[in-house]
């Protein structure tokens, strides 16, 4: 059966090259690229083109390859429609449109919280993740629609800046600022992670968190000019605390999920001191983290199913063998930007970037070294005195395709855009 899946692994990732490099060629886009191809409702730039990247290797080959774990024939009809709906956020014009994906997209993964989750405190999470998605549903269309009078069209491309309603502008900011989210609207993020399936949290850390990253870039990029340079300190600060509760963390997903609130403050910070000719890079690294911590909430999710906990301290029963040690060991240095990771490309270009404080240049190297530091930990803990042996059959059947499909795109996906 390994035998099988192997060639079946081969032709899956033969077949996502013949996708990409053809696909990177006919729309002329880079890493700076800015292309735009479109019919008014739709667009397709260098921006849209990354995140549907991250759709296609987080999402589609997730559940081409944990297909008999993943719940179900409801569970991947939710799961798909999510990608869908992601999908058309990802390339659209219309404000209105817009929304209607937007709030889609996260749905079928609300329903899955509610319907799919074997944890006790489901319904907690659920609550929590339907108040901050839909009490802000609400003002959110109100403000794409009152934009769209002002501007006299729906369209984001047609949007202009109009100072007289800077804290309209303010407010659409922060409403997508609680989808990513960023602090103080975080605290929903580790409790949902932590009560939904492993699949739903791929997910939500893949790709669902990036979806408030572009509402920002499309609907809001005029506010970066010195409006929020108070609150991106704010969010630095909170990023190291972050960072200090997952190193205190037993629970992997929490733990995961902290980590998270943390790397996404790089493509936030991006907007301030990169310029609109290299932003594309933020939307790079958002491919990059998006892939690394899909694959390391798979690494978690074949732990759950393999010695039945999520505490970290027990991780290293389930690691033995070379194979699952050296999956295991790339996964979490993904996690770290180790080079050459997409992320650690991006993080090197935004410190070049941030050279006009050495203040913060001081505190943003110190960041990035305990941003990298944590998963290294647990990566030293796996190592250190092994417990276990590999189950080869358990691996390669269904986890292990997922692993070395993820780390490929983490380290090389570089070379090919």
């Amino acid at each position: 059966m390994s035998v099988y899946n192997f060639i079946g692994f081969g032709f899956f990732l033969g077949f996502s090259l013949l996708f990409v490099i053809p696909l990177l060629y006919s729309v002329g886009v880079g890493v700076l690229g800015s292309v735009t191809v479109g019919n008014g409702y739709f667009i397709f730039d260098s921006v849209s083109f990354y995140l549907i990247l991250l759709i296609f290797f987080l999402g589609v080959y997730s559940l081409f390859s944990t297909f008999c774990r993943v719940g179900g024939g409801r569970s991947i009809f939710f799961l798909g429609l999510s990608l869908i709906f992601s999908f058309l956020c990802f390339c659209c014009n219309h404000s209105i449109l817009f929304w209607c994906f937007y709030e889609l997209s996260m749905l079928p993964l609300l329903y899955l919280i509610f319907c799919d989750s074997p944890y006790s405190e489901r319904f907690i999470a659920g609550w929590y993740f339907s108040v901050y998605l839909l009490f802000t549903s609400l003002p959110l269309i109100l403000i794409l629609l009152y934009l769209s009078y002002i501007n006299g069209s729906v369209f984001f491309s047609l949007w202009g800046f109009y100072s007289d309603y800077i804290f309209i502008y303010v407010a659409l900011a922060f409403i997508f600022f609680t989808k990513v989210p960023l602090f103080p609207f975080h605290t929903w993020l580790p409790i949902v992670h932590a009560e939904a399936t492993s699949i739903v949290s791929m997910f939500l850390s893949g790709y669902i968190m990036k979806l408030g990253i572009l509402g920002i870039y499309r609907c809001t990029p005029f506010v970066f000019s010195g409006n929020f340079v108070g609150y991106l300190y704010l969010c630095c600060i909170f990023s190291v605390f972050f960072l200090v509760t997952a190193s205190g963390e037993l629970d992997g997903k929490r733990w995961l999920a902290f980590l998270s609130l943390s790397h996404i403050l790089i493509p936030f910070l991006g907007f301030f001191v990169c310029d609109w000719s290299g932003i594309n890079l933020s939307f790079f690294y958002c491919l990059g983290h998006g892939l690394s911590a899909g694959l390391v909430f798979g690494f978690l999710w074949f732990f759950y199913e393999a010695i039945n906990t999520r505490n970290l301290v027990l991780l290293k029963s389930g690691v033995g063998g070379v194979y699952t040690t050296l999956v295991i060991v790339f996964g979490l240095l993904s996690l770290c930007s180790f080079p050459p990771t997409i992320q650690f490309f991006c993080e090197v270009f935004v410190l070049s970037s941030s050279t006009f404080s050495f203040i913060y240049l001081c505190f943003w190297c110190f960041y990035l070294f305990c941003a990298g530091l944590v998963p290294l930990i647990l990566c030293g803990h796996i190592l250190i005195r092994g417990e276990s042996f590999e189950g080869s059959s358990f691996v390669v059947f269904s986890f292990g395709f997922l692993f070395l499909y993820l780390c490929f795109w983490c380290y090389l996906g570089v070379l090919y855009i």
